[in-house]
């Protein structure tokens, strides 16, 4: 269970660098992908020639619970 949870959180990272722009930005900025099988997204942030990978997030968790984690 762990290696296919590790494999679609790398495929989800691996979409995000081949297409950063092909979902929304929210408010702030953030971009985030749902993975497939399991409930979380990578949440993350693209700058000019940069993709930063912000949190891998559960959905059960209060929206943006990893953001005071990350400043």
């Amino acid at each position: 269970m762990a290696d296919a949870f590790r494999t679609e959180v790398f495929d989800a990272i691996d979409r995000v660098g081949t297409s950063p722009f092909g979902k929304a930005a929210d408010t702030l900025g953030n971009r985030s992908r749902v993975l497939h099988r399991f409930p979380y997204s990578v949440v993350y942030e693209v700058t000019e020639n940069t993709v930063t990978i912000l949190a891998v997030a559960h959905h059960r968790r209060l929206p943006g619970y990893w953001r005071s984690k990350n400043q």
